[in-house]
């Protein structure tokens, strides 16, 4: 049987001091990581805007549209590194690399991007990979070892984001329900995470089906039942505890959820206390 070659070839590779810049939407028939060691950009994906902040980057699969958005005037640093893999040997040979890590073909399988934050070594990979691609005269034996380095951080960065992604869903609900009844917004719950925006709404969404508001709706949605049923406070008085500003929204909120109004729950679930304490002593 046919041994299958795993090459891998560098095409474009540069580290950039960039500030208030806009790049036209294209694709390239190669796959492209950007890493920001500094500042915050975006990136802009089949009109999903997504945010990069310092020290996380994005690996798009070739043939992706894609363009960077900086709308600041601070400066972002950004390494970059395009490059694609080929059977054919006009490249760095990294087969003994992909038939030691079966992981590695994960590189080459159907996805569209993955962002992700760096909880590897991929920057100082990254940075010793293309300070040697730039050599005039360069080192195939270094470049081997230099490619595979960063291979290997860079799926680690991907694929430990299982462990890494629980911690942040767990801090981020934790704080949904200490603060579920102030004015919370996706922003504010990810920088108490310590994540990116957009990669805990990929988290949610994975770990409950929905988004980050969605939750925070339905965590307070759960709290209002509570409330209706084993509170005496005035549907208005719910309202505001749960953080809505007026007792309409919170009215509309829980009817499109419930398919009733919160004045009709109550009376559906209305409990009735007896407060004769015979009726307790007759129980053994």
């Amino acid at each position: 049987m046919k041994r299958h070659k795993y090459y891998i070839c560098p095409q474009a590779y540069y580290a950039l001091r960039l500030n208030d810049f806009t790049m036209e939407a294209h694709s390239h028939n190669r796959l492209e990581i950007m890493y920001v060691t500094k500042g915050e950009v975006s990136i802009e994906i089949d009109d999903k805007l997504l945010s990069l902040p310092s020290h996380h980057f994005i690996l798009i699969n070739a043939n992706i549209s894609h363009r960077l958005i900086i709308d600041s005037n601070s400066e972002n640093i950004l390494l970059n590194l395009e490059f694609s893999f080929d059977s054919r040997p006009t490249g760095i040979d990294l087969t003994p690399l992909f038939d030691e890590k079966e992981n590695m073909k994960q590189l080459i399988s159907p996805f569209e991007y993955y962002i992700r934050k760096d909880i590897s070594k991929l920057e100082y990979a990254l940075k010793d990979l293309i300070e040697e691609l730039e050599k005039c005269h360069q080192d195939y034996y270094l470049l081997s070892i230099l490619s595979q380095r960063m291979l290997i951080e860079l799926l680690n960065s991907i694929n430990s984001t299982n462990a890494s992604g629980v911690i942040y869903v767990k801090k981020a609900v934790e704080f949904i329900q200490e603060h579920f009844a102030e004015d919370l917004n996706v922003a504010i719950i990810a920088k108490y995470s310590g994540v990116n925006h957009t990669y805990l709404q990929i988290l949610f969404h994975k770990a409950f089906g929905c988004g980050v508001m969605a939750y925070v709706n339905r965590y307070r949605m759960e709290r209002a039942t509570f409330l209706l049923k084993n509170s005496n406070l005035s549907i208005t008085e719910i309202a505001f505890e749960l953080g809505y500003n007026s007792r309409q929204h919170f009215g509309y909120t829980f009817t499109k959820q419930y398919n009733v109004s919160p004045r009709d729950y109550r009376k559906i679930n209305e409990k009735i206390i007896n407060a004769n304490t015979e009726a307790f002593k007759r129980i053994h």
